[in-house]
Order: C-alpha cells, then structure tokens, then sequence
C-alpha cells in the first residue's frame, strides 16, 4: 500500500526573512525548537531533527528543505532529544526524549513507528539526549540505551526490535539523572563503557555495562552540576571528552571541558570552568579530532552564568578553540528565548565540502561564510498525487518545471522535466520498499511530498 504524506507547514521550503547580519551561521529551520539533529552515516545529505510534542523534520538535502513527520502520534508536550540512525541500517531509526513513554523505533525510514521500549508499570521513561544510545563497534546490530531515571541501562541485539535489562548505575538519589553513554569506539575495548550525569561525576564499566564503578573524578565538587554528554576520540585511542552544566553561579568551579587519555580512569585536563555547556560533538579528521562545543543552561534564572549562546570549535583535539557564537538569536515557536545548543551534525550534498548544522532551542542553523542572510521564499509547484504503482505529477502554473524523486540515502532513483502547465506519471512498481522524497521545483516554486512504497 502506498502512503503519501503531505507537509504540515504551508510550505516545504523555510522561508527565512530577517534583515542583514554579519554572522557565521545562517538559519535553516528559523523559530522553531530543534532538541536534536543527526545525519544519515550512510549519506550525510540526509538530516533527521526532533522537536516539540512528537514532531520531527527530514531533509535530504543538506537542510536546505525539511519535511515534517510524526514519531509516533503528534501532540502532547515531548521533547524528542533523542533520535539516531542505526549506522549499518539507516532505514531503522530510535526516538526517544523529555516527557516521552519509552523508546520508538521505525523501520521504514521514519513514516511509521513502534514503542519498543517502555517503563513495565507505566511509568515515564526518558532518555535525555542522542549520547544516550550508543551503538556497539563490532556490531551494530548491538544499541545500548541509558535511562534518564532510574539510571538503568538497556541492551538490544536486534537493531533495537527486543531490550532486556543488563545493569544500572548503582548508589544513585531519586534527585539523580543520567544523560550521556558511550563505548569506546576501538573493536578490542568495546567492553569499556563510561555514563554520566547528575551528580557530577562519570562512571565507568569494563564488561560491557552490566557493572558499574564511580571514576572518583567528578565535573566539579558541587552536586548542582551535569556530566552531560561524554564522546570517545576516534582518532586518539584512549581519548575522551566530557563537558558539565550548572545552575548556580556560586558554586564556582562548575561546568567546562575535561579530557581524559586513560580510557576515562582520570581526567586531569580541564577548559573553559565555569562555563555552563549543554552539547558535545566530536568529528574525526585527517587531522585529529574536531571538537563541537554548545553552551546552555537548565535553568536560566542565574543570568551571571556564562553557556547559553556559546559556541566554540576546535580543529586539532583541543589545542586551540575559535569562538563561532556571532549568532542571531531570536524565539521559538512558543516565545521563548532560550539560546541553548542541543547538538551538531555534519552534512554536505553532490560531494561537496562539509557544512555543521547546529540544533538549537530557537531553530537550526548551518555555518556559513556568508557576512549576512539572504531572505528566501517560494510558493508551490505542483500537485502531487499516488497510486499503488505510479505518482502523478501536474504542474500548476505555467511555468517549467523539474521532477526528482529520492530515497532515504539522498540517491535519486528517477528524475526529468515537467512541461509549463503538464504532467508526469512516474512508475514506482520496481522500486525497493522504503521512504522517499518527491520534490518538483520551478524559479519561483517548490513542492515535497513523502512517499513510502
């Protein structure tokens, strides 16, 4: 059965309309809460982004366009902080986030979704952020999930289809809450596992999370401040970043970049203290390490704080940092303010250079090296119509037009013209089951729709 999905929004296109700013960033989904981002590891032209009450964004084109999907039923007040593609096979996806019932996994590119995770009593059961699954090297058919609260951590062997319980963080108060896992990315240590949150301090297993040992280093002395995201170098065997959030501008410090060369055991170098960051992202390079840093408070009442609207970048491992937050900022759909950064992926399309897209409380945006935003808009193309072997393209004004229709990989399987004011049947008998982007544009218009076959 073919399913066409339509956009939510007026148009696929986000439409930006701001006045000139000489900045680094420029806006891909303006005014609009992103709590999560991901690229497809398989084609980074396809972009995933998680928003408010079970709303999610795709693009498979480097986020120039966005369709919206649903991950699971639309509505209610979920943060989805959490959604990742399964590395060896893209077409399954796991959600989860604030306020939601669980893990949801999709197997047909994100168009349906199933609660495959979920609290046996009933209770809400949240992961707080990407870093909280973690895929295993050797395999990774193997995921691991952390639990926010209590801090359980979960296996599945099957590409997230079946979870069983293999351990938990141990001596933790019901005021705790975990948000960051990882496993050291080296095939011959991937029973080394680090988890981190509230308190402060970063925990460690060796056989694979079924126990757990405090580190003995914690963020900070203060029990207000986060062990947020953890991320193994891929590039330096042994390496591991971490950073820590605070809320109270007494407890000096607090927050900022540690650095670990023992797989974790100790982590003597500390930068940027008393600096409250939210998000972590390590690239590797033909260089080294290239590091992501966003800054972001819980609370915003401390306004002494420094985090929210940092932005910081290193190309060499943390050597040296330059300062990316010359942003324009402005509010999210429900008005508020918040300059938290909840994430980076790496994107690029056609095999051209790599471009950062940033989540962020009040939009996404992409780096640029342009010294102000253009304003952009376009109205519809074409009507998009399905059947259970063709799609059914008519243009809508009299202008011409061309067609392309792309899988979830950012492959084009069929492409061509479309006559001023004419149509196209294009057969979709012989394609693979799965997701795709249908996308007609002219120079004035542009029309998306999705199509599950």
């Amino acid at each position: 059965m073919l399913i066409i999905r339509r956009i939510l929004m007026l148009c696929v296109t986000i439409t930006i309309c701001v006045p000139a700013y000489a900045q680094e960033w420029l806006q891909a989904i303006p005014q609009r809460a992103i709590f999560s981002i991901t690229s497809n590891p398989q084609n980074p032209s396809s972009l995933l982004a998680g928003c408010y009450s079970r709303t999610g964004l795709w693009s498979t084109d480097a986020g120039a366009t966005w369709l919206e999907l649903s991950i699971g039923e639309m509505g209610g007040v979920s943060q989805i902080t959490a959604l990742v593609f399964n590395p060896g096979d893209t077409n399954i996806l796991l959600a989860g986030g604030v306020n939601f019932s669980g893990v949801d996994r999709s197997t047909d590119g994100g168009v349906t979704w199933e609660n495959v995770l979920i609290d046996p009593e009933g209770n809400r059961f949240e992961v707080y952020s990407n870093g909280s699954f973690a895929f295993n090297p050797r395999n990774p058919d193997t995921v691991y999930a952390l639990r926010t609260y209590p801090a359980i951590i979960y296996r599945s062997t099957n590409k997230g289809g079946r979870w069983d319980s293999i351990g938990a963080i141990p001596k933790l108060s019901t005021s705790a809450r975990m948000k960051s896992l990882a496993i050291c990315p080296q095939k011959d240590s991937a029973h080394i596992m680090l988890a981190s949150g509230r308190p402060s301090n970063i925990y460690r297993s060796t056989d694979g999370g079924k126990t757990w040992a405090a580190s003995g280093n914690a963020v900070s002395g203060q029990p207000d401040c986060d062990a947020v995201q953890i991320r193994w170098s891929t590039t330096i065997p042994g390496r591991v970043y971490a950073i820590g959030q605070f809320a109270i501008s007494a407890n000096t410090g607090n927050g900022g970049l540690m650095i670990s060369d023992d797989y974790g055991l100790t982590w003597p170098t500390r930068k940027f203290r008393d600096t409250a960051f939210q998000s972590l992202e390590v690239f590797p390079t033909k260089s080294g390490d290239e590091i992501f840093i966003g800054g972001g408070q819980g609370a915003l009442s401390d306004k002494v704080i420094k985090g929210d609207s940092i932005i910081l970048r290193s190309p060499d491992g943390g050597n040296t940092w330059q300062d990316l937050s010359k942003v324009k900022w402005t509010t999210n759909e429900i008005g508020v303010d918040a300059a938290n950064v909840w994430g980076f992926a790496v994107t690029s399309i056609g095999g051209g250079a790599n471009e950062v897209i940033m989540a962020t409380e009040v939009g996404a945006y992409r780096s640029t090296s342009v010294t102000s935003v253009r304003s952009t808009s376009a109205s519809a193309a074409a009507l998009i119509r399905a059947t259970p072997t063709s799609i059914l393209i008519r243009s809508i004004d009299a202008q011409p037009a061309t067609y392309s229709v792309v899988n979830l990989l950012g492959e084009c399987v069929a492409a061509g013209p479309l006559p001023a004011s004419g149509e196209e049947r294009i057969s979709i008998a012989d394609l693979a089951p799965g997701t795709y982007a249908v996308r007609v544009v002219n120079p004035t218009g542009l029309t998306t729709a999705l199509v599950q076959r």
